[in-house]
């Protein structure tokens, strides 16, 4: 049988599709002929013994214990075995078909539809059947003679083994192939009657099997899309190619490990974006040795007894199958507190082999008690882990790369200047540098710019702007207090408030300030000017706690419609206290402002939503942070609510001569004549330091130079004062710049 090829179109028009059609159908017929031969036989054999319509003879149940019996040496009414195959002239003519079909480029219909379902021959049969019917509606009489019972003249599971499986052994062997699990009703070709009722074989044997609209005229001659007419939505194929590497391949390595020594484990892989999930969770799989089913969406059954159902049929076929059960966990956030709970303890009882994936690790207690439960944190890749990623995708990558190369020589004078920076060597560190993509962003970055030709910069940006921003940013953090530069009495503060958060619980609970329940979290404010450090500090203060870092998006939520932000910013509160996660609000003024007097309408809802800021803040149990630039911008009744109040100075001499040590990192190439020591009596805030090292660093390559020599940095400096509407006095910078002997001696003292 010739394969199909990816993007062949099936044999159009009604000669071949339903001169096939007819030749298979042909067999069914013989089939039905032989099935309707021993129906004949057995009214015949009970004919015989005088049955009473009133009542069951001994000799006529003597005789159905012996047409049922599987012990029995002797078969009273004669079987034609495999009546339903082809004859030789038939098979024969199959094949001139299928020739014909590929002198066309096409394919024949009903060779598509086995194809693409993994339908066998008895399967196919059974299709055939099912769709009688349609073909003739004289069956309609047959189907009740075959089934003693005039009253069901449509085809059923019990019709279909009449007829196709009629010893006790095939109609054994066929049975699951009729069922929920076999791939007749998974890509939905045979939908039974009262779909989402009850599983049970008995049930189903009597349930009407119905074909799909479409599909009759898919099989005559062609027209129709088989993705759609055949699909089944809980089957998952490998991504191609799979994006993943570093720690994130390293723990789904570990995972799948665990789960190959218990199939009937839980396997849990935290901290990667939703893009990268789907790679993450098909290599815990297959180090596992499985294949991979997905659950269904817990959001489009808000009834929790309808995601019951879903999630155990869900479960189920995984098990039928041996494969293994996707559920990502970050659609839970938005399902109700009964839904979740009615996973985790559908969760806790079955013995399917579960992969979780989520940005926030989801932990039902049912699965931490028996041992089944296993899990790994990964944080986001790196810059080298990404250019690795770039790389393994290759092909379109490299490719257009070289055409933006071009295409921005031609173009203008800045493009031509961005093309090197944004591409960089073999088309992948450029991509990797500027752009934070997960594998799915990635392969459809690729498959973007491969099918359309455009640069890879531009596919990125149109890929990205199908994205909805959330309503918070997390952050795994990556900086630790060697990389916060603060006065010793500043730095203090930090550290107090990592070391408070640790003792809360003991404070709250053991020694009973939480009011018995635990109580509120911790809440910090940080002011200060900008640049001074107020959110490294942040993240620093996470890092140090090994939670991760929640950034609220201010510009998601804060909405015009009454009653919006409120629900925005409760989502954020919950997602914080979810994952255990420092919540952070900056630039906090823009929303936690004065309340004022009511003059208007939306005054009155303005101060509403202070209001429940205010309330919401209070009861949190989350480490939250604010920072601001202007204290005095807050509402008094938000200050009286921190424990913790942070005042960020601008840097002084010590500060700022370590800064600049920070600011170019060990590898970043240093002219021979260049000394950092004087540029530390310079009044810059972190934050500026900073972005003149990089500033310099950007006019150095862009040069063309080795090496960031001091011209590149005075101009920088120069640039940054400029930025914050300062000019430096009279021959400050280049003091700073060419201060050698003093300032280095006075530096080895700070």
């Amino acid at each position: 049988m010739p394969t199909q090829e990816r993007g062949a179109a099936p044999a159009q028009g009604p000669v071949p599709a339903t001169a096939h059609l007819t030749l298979r159908y042909a067999a069914v017929h013989r089939a039905l002929r032989a099935a309707a031969a021993r129906r004949a036989e057995h009214s015949k054999l009970l004919a015989d013994c005088e049955l009473s319509p009133y009542c069951v003879t001994d000799a006529q149940a003597e005789l159905l214990l012996d047409l049922t019996d599987p012990a029995a040496t002797h078969v009273r009414v004669p079987a034609l075995a495999h009546a339903h195959a082809l004859a030789p002239l038939a098979v024969l003519a199959e094949e001139d078909l299928r020739r014909r079909a590929v002198r066309a480029e096409a394919v024949l219909p009903l060779d598509a539809l086995s194809r693409a379902a993994g339908l066998d021959a008895f399967e196919t049969d059974a299709l055939l059947l099912c769709l009688a019917p349609v073909l003739a509606p004289e069956h309609a009489l047959l189907f009740g003679y075959l089934l003693d019972d005039l009253d069901q003249r449509r085809p059923n599971a019990e019709l279909v083994l009449t007829v196709l499986a009629p010893s006790l052994d095939e109609r054994l062997a066929r049975l699951p192939c009729l069922g929920p699990y076999g791939p007749l009703r998974r890509f939905g070709l045979l939908v039974p009657e009262g779909q989402g009722g009850s599983d049970g074989a008995g049930n189903d044997l009597l349930r009407t099997l119905n074909v799909p609209p479409g599909l009759a005229s898919y099989l005559l001659d062609g027209r129709g899309d088989l993705a759609l007419l055949a699909h089944d939505p809980g089957e998952l194929s490998p991504p191609r190619p799979p994006l993943l590497g570093g720690p994130a391949l390293a723990a789904a390595t570990r995972l799948g490990d665990r789960l190959r020594a218990r199939r009937d484990g839980v396997a849990a892989l935290w901290g990667l974006p939703e893009g990268s999930q789907l790679d993450a969770a098909w290599a815990v799989a297959a180090a596992a040795g499985l294949t991979l089913r997905r659950a269904p969406d817990v959001r489009s059954s808000p009834d929790p007894e309808d995601a019951r159902a879903e999630a155990a049929r869900a479960l189920a076929t995984a098990g039928a199958l041996g494969t293994a059960l996707w559920l990502p966990t970050d659609p839970l956030h938005e399902a109700g507190a009964a839904t979740t709970q009615v996973l985790a303890d559908l969760l806790a009882r079955a013995h399917v082999p579960v992969v979780l994936t989520g940005q926030a690790p989801w932990r039902p207690l049912g699965l931490l008690a028996d041992g089944r439960y296993a899990e790994g944190t990964v944080p986001e890749p790196d810059y080298p882990q990404r250019r690795a990623l770039w790389a393994a995708l290759g092909g379109p990558a490299s490719a257009s790369a070289s055409a933006s190369a071009s295409a921005s020589a031609s173009a203008s004078a800045s493009a031509e200047e961005d093309a090197p920076e944004v591409f960089g060597a073999g088309g992948f560190d450029g991509l990797a540098a500027r752009f934070r993509l997960t594998p799915e962003q990635m392969r459809a970055t690729a498959g973007l710019a491969g099918a359309e030709g455009v640069p890879m910069a531009n596919a990125v940006t149109r890929v990205l702007a199908t994205m909805p921003a959330p309503l918070t940013e997390q952050r795994t953090p990556v900086h630790d207090m060697a990389d916060l530069v603060l006065p010793a009495e500043q730095a203090r503060q930090v550290e107090e408030i990592a070391s408070a958060f640790r003792a809360w619980p003991r404070v709250s609970q053991e020694w009973g300030f939480g009011g018995g329940h635990g109580g509120p979290g911790l809440k910090a404010l940080f002011t200060g000017e900008p640049g001074t450090g107020k959110t490294l500090a942040a993240e620093v203060i996470a890092g140090s706690l090994g939670v991760d870092l929640l950034r609220v998006d201010l510009a998601r939520t804060v909405s015009k419609w009454v009653g919006e932000t409120e629900k925005n910013l409760d989502k954020a509160f919950r997602q914080a206290e979810a994952a255990h996660a420092l919540l952070l609000f900056d630039e906090a003024d823009s929303l936690f402002g004065k309340r004022g007097t009511v003059d208007r309408g939306s005054d009155r809802y303005a101060n509403l939503e202070v209001g429940f800021l205010l309330q919401r803040l209070e009861r949190s149990p989350a480490l939250v942070v604010l920072t601001t630039n202007l204290h005095g911008n807050l509402d008094s009744a938000f200050t009286r609510r921190f424990q913790f109040v942070v005042r960020f100075s601008r840097p002084g001499d010590r500060e700022r001569y370590r800064l600049w040590r920070l600011a170019f990192p060990a590898r970043a190439p240093l002219a021979p004549d260049l000394r950092l020591d004087g540029l530390a009596r310079l009044d810059l805030t972190g934050a500026a330091i900073m972005a003149a090292a990089r500033t310099a660093a950007l006019l150095a390559a862009r040069s063309g130079s080795t090496a960031i020599g001091r011209e590149h940095l005075a101009e920088a400096i120069a640039r940054q004062f400029r930025q914050e509407s300062r000019l430096p006095r009279a021959g400050e910078l280049e003091l700073a710049l060419g201060q050698v002997g003093d300032a280095a001696s006075a530096g080895s003292s700070w």
